[in-house]
C-alpha cells in the first residue's frame, strides 16, 4: 500500500491551494499581504509552499477569498498535517535544502544531471564528507558529521521496499575529480555497484561528446505517484539551492535531460567506462 504523502508534499499542496483561491478571486499578493499585516514576500512563500501559514493567517485568507466552511475545514487539515516534522527536520538542515529533501523523500522518480559532482544518493560517505570540507562557506566544521549524516539517511530511499526510481546522468568531470583521492576507488566502486540494482540508472556524459545544453550547471527533477504532486525541478549553486514548479520550466528541463541522455554512454558502457577507473 502507498505511503500517504510526507510533509513538504503536503505544505506544497496547500500553497498551490491557496494561488488557486487567490487568483479565482482576483486578489493581487499585495492585498493579501495587506489584510495579514505581512509582507508580500511571506504571501509567495506559502503560496509557494516554502512556509506554512499560521491558523490564524488561513482563517484571515479563506475570509478573503469568499471560502465556505466545508474548504476551510479541509485547508486547515491540510495545513495541520503539512505541519508534522518529517526525519529531516531532525538534522537541522538550511530552509532551502528541507523544502528539497522532503519533496525527494516522496518522488517515485529522481532525474539527475551533475557536472562536477557525484550525485548525493549514489556518493560514499568519504566523499561526501569530502564535499562539506572542501564548502566551509555553507556550514562551520563541527556541523559536518550531521550534514554527512543526514546524506546517507537520504540514500536509504533507493534501497526502501518500494524504492525510488534514479536516472543518474554524470559528466565525465566528476569522476576526473574524483581521480587520485584516498576515496577514489571506493567511489568508484560503489557508482557500478549501484548501477547494477534494477531501480537504479546510470549514465556518463563523456567528454569526447563536446558541448551539451547543461553546461551552465546541473539540475534534478522530481515525479511523483499519480495524485501526489506535479513535477518539480530543482537547482543549487555555489551558496544555496532552489526548487522550481514552473510546469513549462519542467517541462523545458525535462527536454534536455532527454538530450543529455542521448548524448551520454549507455548503461552498460557507462559502468565499464567508470570500471577502468578502479
Amino acid at each position: 500500500m502507498p505511503q500517504p504523502p510526507g510533509p513538504a508534499v503536503l505544505k506544497k499542496r496547500l500553497g498551490d491551494e491557496l494561488r488557486t483561491l487567490r487568483t479565482a478571486t482576483t486578489v493581487t499578493v499585495a492585498q493579501a499581504a495587506v489584510e495579514l499585516g505581512c509582507s508580500e514576500g511571506k504571501v509567495r512563500h506559502m503560496e509557494l509552499g516554502r512556509n506554512l501559514p499560521s491558523k490564524p493567517d488561513l482563517t484571515v485568507l479563506m475570509a478573503l477569498y469568499g471560502v465556505d466552511a466545508e474548504i476551510h475545514a479541509a485547508l486547515e487539515e491540510l495545513r495541520q498535517a503539512a505541519g508534522k516534522r518529517g526525519w529531516w527536520s531532525t538534522y537541522r538542515l538550511p530552509t532551502w535544502l528541507q523544502n528539497y529533501v522532503g519533496m525527494e523523500a516522496d518522488a517515485s522518480v529522481i532525474s539527475n544531471f551533475e557536472l562536477e559532482l557525484i550525485p548525493g544518493l549514489l556518493q560514499t560517505e568519504a566523499y561526501a564528507r569530502a564535499t562539506h570540507v572542501a564548502t566551509p562557506h555553507l556550514l562551520p566544521a563541527g556541523e559536518i558529521d550531521r550534514m554527512v549524516t543526514a546524506r546517507l539517511k537520504r540514500q536509504e530511499r533507493l534501497t526502501a521496499a518500494e524504492p525510488a526510481q534514479l536516472h543518474a546522468i554524470i559528466s565525465e568531470a566528476a569522476l576526473h575529480r574524483v581521480r587520485g583521492t584516498n576515496y577514489a576507488t571506493e567511489q568508484y566502486r560503489h557508482l557500478v555497484a549501484m548501477s547494477e540494482r534494477p531501480n537504479i540508472t546510470i549514465n556518463v556524459l563523456p567528454f569526447s561528446k563536446g558541448l551539451h545544453q547543461s553546461m551552465s550547471g546541473g539540475f534534478v527533477l522530481l515525479d511523483f505517484p499519480p495524485g501526489v504532486s506535479a513535477p518539480v525541478a530543482y537547482f543549487e549553486y555555489a551558496i544555496a539551492g532552489q526548487m522550481e514548479d514552473d510546469q513549462e520550466i519542467v517541462t523545458k528541463l525535462r527536454d534536455v535531460f532527454a538530450h543529455l541522455n542521448e548524448q551520454s554512454l549507455g548503461a552498460e558502457e557507462s559502468s565499464h567506462f567508470i570500471g577502468e577507473w578502479i
